[in-house]
């Protein structure tokens, strides 16, 4: 008790003191995370920054990861510094500071060294600690760093803000037996008995979120073509997937190719490698030198769907995009962090198109990015495109739909306001003003105003800063065209935009409406009998046609010869459906009407898609009837890649005992070899869901049939969740609220999922309460798109009244709960919301 009591004094003392000197200067510097005001004052004064790494990695996971920093930079006169680490203090074993042993406080996540330490012109820190497991995401045989957005200070101290950027230099002990990747070609390696030394070159400047290692037993396969050398490292064991390398390096190298040639910027770092890990926590990241992919976006089953080879090709692309835009030039701060990610959504179309000529790109533009974008925007937790940012803590919350895919959207408009040839010379111009540099977006639309007569400014004012997206109504009259534009907000505002509009008579027409205001009429060459409205897919909104239109569109959509228009339409129904414009009933039949005679993969795909929520909500009779169709559709098909998706439609989706035993033989004999591991794995899952007396024996089976030591894993944490025992059930929920079980994030989120399964709804509403509760923690200690899967995983299959009250319930008692954290759980909330909210009207 008495050293609990000195510690304590000792701690309070502390803070005094911390408190003392914080009196002098702006308070806000000594904030958790990042502050925008610490940053821009250290912005202001560091200079020449390098930082050199040393960390000791055990073999054993429990063990501890012992490290040494060593930062160096310049300093125009004295002044205290403010270090990041957030970790415990504890964790902290020396700080020496020009060679000496210094003194300094801990405070708010923050190493404090006073001013009397630091010199000016050049001063080096070195500090001695134990890194922070949070962002190692360590597992038995290999370990990654993932330092976006803000969690290098997790790992290490730092300076930890995306303008600062500096040289990296790393040395690693590892295991003999282990490989060792980053940023940057390997130096030196020395063996000495058990362990391995491996120093890397110095990086180019790199923003700290763009540090990466990764070290653990690895496969190595190289590529190369020219002058041009990549190398692969992996885990997969699976020889027919291991053989899709040779895809990805060509992919690889044909994004590198096109890049160089578009920007006049030859490939700006010292090398391009990529790691493709099981459980990675997105699709990708874009470490330079050392990119990590996640393996089931990569490796893919040996029928893939066109939408998986497109949706590989286009992350390829995204991540090499990234070099130039994010590495190369980097944004200022993360308010901006969707600059970096439009150009690589945008660049990543324009690179996949060539690689696929069969593939009709307008439609897969629509169906990639549009689509995406219009799910997050029709909620209530929309955003803008730019979101303010007052602490870095918070970057990860501004991801999302609407700056990964609005923005894209957002940019051709913008390109087609300006046009191509001069869009690429900003672009070319930016690249070179900010080369290794920070830059903001006003930076580039400063450099692309001065390249068009267009007012960018107030473009970017609407379709950047503002959120929503406009209603934009039809009605037509004799040869009278009347479109109205309103904002749901009630602002205002007017999205300008162009779109073509269909004008069916005796004879079809085109016409494109260039929409500048809230009201736009156009005098029409004849009386058409319907309208067709954006049938280029170019507009975005939600497109409310006339009444007899839309009637037409519900029985004839499927008629249209057109692909383009077909896709357009058939999106524009969606969203009119999601607005509850077109009943359950007449949505189903619409869907139906045209996935028996669609010809186009693309359009399949989306119609399977968009088949999910309307078969949720029919009467049981109506699903059985729909359901047995599906079935008999999947073996009839003329399209391969539809029957595959019809089939996993129904894996996921079907409730009737019939359908459940049609299934079972399914799965017991593995008859359909168009499935892979993953489908038939999501299958036992299911069927032991919906057969528990059988379900145990289900999931030992599907156990045996799969080999991949990593793919074990990852069954054996899933699989509990599939138990028909309550008081199971309730301690894996529990578990999970505990940061350590959620370390890795597909794992939890896809558990979380089955805890929550349509057939436990009316038990696990008891979970909802619990798992908002800890949403902050669950940021806090997660990574970036984290939160939102994980309040999607615990709502997605719940409908019920009670649902929708637990969630107005808890967001009713924290009246003030952060605003991007509450846009997370309004986005993954909005099925409750659509069918709940006006009944609390």
């Amino acid at each position: 008790m008495m050293k609990t009591y000195i510690g304590y004094l000792i701690f309070m003392c502390s803070l005094l003191l911390c408190s003392c000197q914080q009196t002098t200067s702006n308070p806000r510097f000594y904030d958790e995370g990042v502050s925008q005001e610490l940053a821009t004052l250290r912005k202001q004064e560091i200079k020449e920054l390098k930082y050199k790494l040393y960390f000791s990695i055990p073999e054993q996971k429990s063990v501890p990861v012992n490290g040494e920093i060593t930062i160096e930079f310049n300093l125009d006169a004295p002044q205290e510094i403010i270090l990041d680490f957030r970790e415990k203090p504890e964790k902290i074993k020396s700080v020496s500071v020009n060679g000496q042993t210094a003194r300094y406080e801990f405070h708010n996540e923050h190493i404090i060294l006073p001013e009397k330490n630091i010199v000016e012109g050049k001063n080096n820190i070195t500090i001695k600690f134990i890194a922070g497991n949070q962002s190692l995401n360590r597992n038995d045989e290999f370990l990654y760093t993932l330092l976006v957005p803000d969690r290098a200070r997790t790992l290490f101290p730092c300076f930890e803000q995306p303008n600062l950027k500096a040289t990296f230099s790393l040395r690693l002990d590892i295991p003999t037996e282990w490989k060792a990747v980053s940023n940057t070609y390997i130096t030196k390696e020395e063996t000495k008995g058990n362990c391995k030394t491996v120093t890397f070159a110095p990086t180019e400047p790199l923003s700290t979120y763009l540090f990466s290692f990764v070290t653990g037993k690895l496969e190595h396969q190289e590529y190369i073509e020219g002058n041009r050398k990549i190398s692969a490292y992996y885990r997969e064991t699976d020889s027919k997937k291991v053989a899709q390398l040779d895809t990805i390096f060509k992919q690889v190298t044909a994004s590198l190719n096109w890049l160089e040639e578009y920007t006049n910027v030859p490939y700006p770092f010292a090398k391009y490698d990529f790691i493709i890990l099981p459980g990675f926590q997105y699709g990708g990241m874009e470490h330079t030198g050392a990119t990590l992919y996640n393996d089931t976006q990569m490796f893919l089953s040996e029928n893939p769907t066109p939408d998986e080879e497109l949706r590989r090709t286009q992350l390829i692309a995204h991540e090499t995009a990234h070099m130039w835009f994010g590495d190369l030039v980097t944004m200022n701060w993360f308010d901006d962090v969707w600059t970096k990610e439009v150009f690589a959504n945008y660049f990543a179309a324009l690179i996949t198109e060539p690689l696929f000529p069969q593939v009709n790109h307008q439609l897969n533009w629509m169906k990639t990015y549009t689509a995406a974008s219009l799910s997050e925007d029709r909620t209530p937790g929309t955003t803008a495109i730019r979101q303010p940012l007052d602490n870095l803590q918070n970057a990860g919350l501004i991801y999302g739909q609407i700056i990964y895919n609005k923005a894209p959207v957002m940019m051709v408009k913008l390109v087609e306001s300006m046009g191509k040839e001069a869009f690429r010379e900003g672009i070319q111009e930016y690249l070179k003003t900010y080369a290794y540099a920070n830059a903001t977006w006003d930076d580039l639309i400063q450099i692309l105003d001065s390249k068009t007569e267009q007012d960018l400014a107030a473009f970017s004012d609407v379709w950047v800063n503002q959120k929503g997206m406009p209603i934009i109504k039809f009605e037509i009259s004799d040869k009278q065209l009347t479109i109205h534009q309103q904002d749901p907000y009630q602002r205002g505002l007017n999205w300008p935009q162009k779109f073509n509009i269909t004008l069916c008579g005796t004879r079809d027409t085109t016409i494109e409406a260039s929409l500048t205001d809230s009201l736009c009429r156009i005098t029409l060459p004849f009386t058409p009998t319907r309208i067709l409205p954006n049938t280029d897919g170019r507009g975005y909104g939600l497109f409310v046609p006339d009444n007899n239109s839309l009637h037409w569109l519900l029985e004839h959509w499927q008629e249209i010869d057109n692909e383009t228009t077909r896709q357009a339409v058939l999106m524009m129904m969606h969203e009119n459906y999601q607005a509850k414009g077109i009943p359950n009933t007449a949505w189903m039949n619409a869907l139906l009407n045209g996935i028996h005679c669609e010809k186009n993969p693309l359009i399949a795909s989306t119609l399977t898609n968009y088949l999910s929520s309307p078969l949720q909500e029919i009467s049981s009779a109506e699903r059985d009837k729909i359901e047995n169709e599906l079935y008999k559709l999947n073996h009839s098909h003329p399209i391969p890649s539809c029957r595959i998706q019809l089939l996993r439609l129904l894996i996921t989706e079907a409730a009737s005992p019939t359908m459940i035993q049609c299934l079972y033989s399914l799965w017991e004999t593995e008859r359909v070899q168009q499935l892979n591991e993953r489908d038939y794995t999501a299958l036992a899952y299911e069927l032991a869901l919906r057969i528990p007396e059988q379900g145990k024996e289900i999931l030992q089976t599907q156990r045996q049939r799969i080999h991949n030591p990593d793919r074990l894993r990852q069954f054996d944490f899933i699989s509990r969740a599939m138990t028909a025992d309550t008081l199971k059930l309730d301690s894996l929920f529990r578990s999970l609220l505990q940061a350590e079980n959620r370390r890795i994030e597909p794992w939890a989120a896809t558990t979380l999922s089955y805890l929550n399964h349509p057939t436990r709804q009316d038990y696990a509403v008891k979970y909802i309460r619990p798992a908002l509760e800890k949403l902050t923690e669950v940021q806090r200690t997660g990574d970036i798109f984290f939160p939102r899967n994980w309040v999607g995983a615990l709502l997605r299959n719940h409908d019920s009244e009670a649902a929708y009250k637990e969630v107005e319930a808890f967001l009713s008692v924290y009246p003030d709960y952060p605003p991007l954290l509450k846009n997370k759980i309004l986005q993954a909330a909005y099925p409750l919301y659509r069918k709940y909210a006006d009944k609390k009207k």
